[in-house]
């Protein structure tokens, strides 16, 4: 009786590992996104950002979209910083494709400029500009491999504090 169980017991573990496998190995989207990247993390102001690329796929939630964010933060990327000033905070969006050897600027999107905060509610978080931008997909600079690079700052009273992120590779036909 005890073999039969342990029998049943790995026949359903194995079934049920089969269904996690052929389920999670799907793919469920159309983006790659790198969200929250510490850009600069000083004394008094932490820079974070968000870059994303998305392409259209058939039957999936998706555009030829990428993705920008900034995000003000006290030092040791604590809570969000409120900023009121219309330039407290910068983003502009660039997307990359991948030649073979090399990345080249295929699109870029002007510099975004906006204040900085933290919204309310239950998802309540920090905010600042960002950019959402219609890169046309493989129709811009042909199939391949393309990448986002947010480009975001944040004015700490004297200079320009921030950097890059980059969304990573996402293959576009």
């Amino acid at each position: 009786m005890a073999k039969s169980r342990l029998a049943l017991k790995c026949a359903l573990s194995g079934i049920v590992a089969l269904l996690f496998a052929v389920i999670w190995n799907q793919p469920a989207y159309a983006w790659t996104w790198v969200r929250n990247a510490t850009v600069y993390n000083g004394a008094g102001l932490c820079v974070q950002g968000d870059a994303g690329i998305d392409h259209v796929r058939p039957g999936v939630f998706s555009g030829n979209l990428a993705y920008g964010n900034v995000y003000a933060r006290s030092g040791g990327c604590g809570a969000g910083l409120t900023n009121t000033s219309p330039t407290a905070a910068a983003v502009q969006v660039e997307v990359w494709k991948w030649n073979g050897s090399s990345w080249t600027k295929c699109r870029s999107t002007d510099w975004k400029y906006g204040p900085t905060g933290v919204s309310g509610g239950d998802l309540g978080g920090p905010y600042g500009p960002g950019w959402v931008f219609d890169y046309g997909g493989a129709s811009s600079c042909g199939a391949g491999f393309y990448e986002t690079r947010a480009h975001v700052y944040v004015w700490d009273g004297s200079e320009w504090r921030g950097g890059v992120v980059r969304s990573g590779a996402e293959n576009v036909t």
